[in-house]
């Protein structure tokens, strides 16, 4: 009788503690649009040259990896290029680059004549050239949580909370988290006269990775229980890159959010239809789970994304407002409803209206 009071006892725990892990609902979801450039280039400027030598990255001291970066940097810069070309017909060249360090080294340009180009350009007619300067940094850090251990309620022994012949054991596990930082510099000069014809700097880009134990029999997360960090340095460097490129041809760009509910039906039902593709549905859920707590920022911030997939920048931008002004914000969320905020405060009047089908 005391070992099934024990069974009963051991599954109502599992049932308990496992409430918060599945009470949430998550989805990951990718807001895309097209930008307008924001600056008209130089009269005169027809041809520019994007300099892979020029490309200064840092990753945590680490060269090699840097070098692998500037290169991969310079390579998206000019695909970008190239394919706004090809779908908006823009009167832009790009001279692809060859051996930019001797091109880095000549004072007139004219005179080298050193690189092949895109169709009949040549580096001679090159009026711009593109640099940059990327500094990635990766902070890892590690936190301890409580997991419990109840493979001892039913046999007894061990430490923690008593319960028939057996215990509830507490024990301390570790989370671990990442947090990679890009800053950029992106720089369009006079090839001739090496002037900055114009220069973009934004605030820097985040991407945050982590890991926790399970709250029952959760083992300490490691490094090796986080995606590659190479993947979201890709990210970060090409949302970087388009953001520049797009300031002189038109360019698309998506921002990729993980989205969870909160503890409210309304908020668990709206990211289930955000699942199912229903825009409509899910933001009427969000509306409902805010009207219910005002100060739901998880919500607030579902809201703001899903407004932003029905192309409704303005009540976007008011919710993502909403979020920010939330109290009791932890760092991560402070930072990721900050980003959203300021990047469509920067880009609403510059998003291009979509044609209505």
């Amino acid at each position: 009788m005391r070992a099934l009071t024990a069974c009963f006892v051991t599954a109502g725990i599992l049932g308990a503690l496992s409430v918060p892990v599945q009470a949430g609902e998550e989805f990951d979801v990718t807001v895309t649009y097209m930008l307008e450039p924001s600056k008209q280039l130089p009269e005169g400027v027809k041809a520019v040259a994007v300099l892979d030598e020029g490309i200064k990255v840092e990753v945590d001291g680490d060269e090699t990896r840097g070098k692998k970066w500037a290169k991969i940097s310079a390579d998206m810069i000019e695909q970008m290029i190239l394919d706004s070309k090809q779908k908006f017909d823009t009167d832009i060249e790009l001279v692809k680059r060859r051996q930019t360090g001797k091109v880095m080294a000549e004072k007139d340009l004219k005179a080298s004549g050193l690189a092949e180009g895109n169709g009949d350009a040549k580096l001679s007619d090159v009026q711009a050239l593109i640099t940059s300067e990327l500094n990635i940094q990766i902070e890892t850090k590690k936190s301890k949580k409580t997991t419990f251990d109840v493979t001892s309620l039913v046999g007894g022994g061990g430490r923690g909370f008593g319960f028939g012949g057996g215990t509830l054991g507490a024990r301390e596990a570790e989370a671990i988290s990442r947090n990679l930082t890009l800053q950029c510099k992106f720089s369009m000069m006079d090839a001739a006269t090496s002037k900055s014809l114009f220069e973009y700097a934004p605030r820097p880009f985040r991407k945050l990775d982590k890991k926790k134990p399970n709250p029952v029999f959760g083992r300490s997360a490691g490094e090796a229980d986080l995606d590659p960090a190479d993947a979201y340095i890709g990210e970060l460097v090409e949302l970087g890159t388009r953001e520049f490129v797009s300031m002189f041809v038109p360019v698309e760009v998506e921002y990729s959010y993980q989205l969870e509910s909160s503890s409210s039906r309304e908020s668990q039902t709206g990211i289930r239809l955000l699942r199912a593709d229903d825009y409509e549905a899910a933001r009427k859920s969000f509306l409902a789970a805010i009207r219910k707590r005002p100060e739901d920022h998880k919500s607030l911030f579902a809201l703001g994304v899903t407004s932003e997939l029905l192309q409704d920048y303005d009540a976007a931008l008011k919710y993502y407002r909403q979020a920010v002004a939330c109290p009791k914000l932890d760092d991560d969320e402070l930072a990721r409803y900050l980003a959203a905020k300021d990047r469509l405060t920067a880009h609403k009047d510059r998003i291009r209206k979509a044609k209505k089908s």
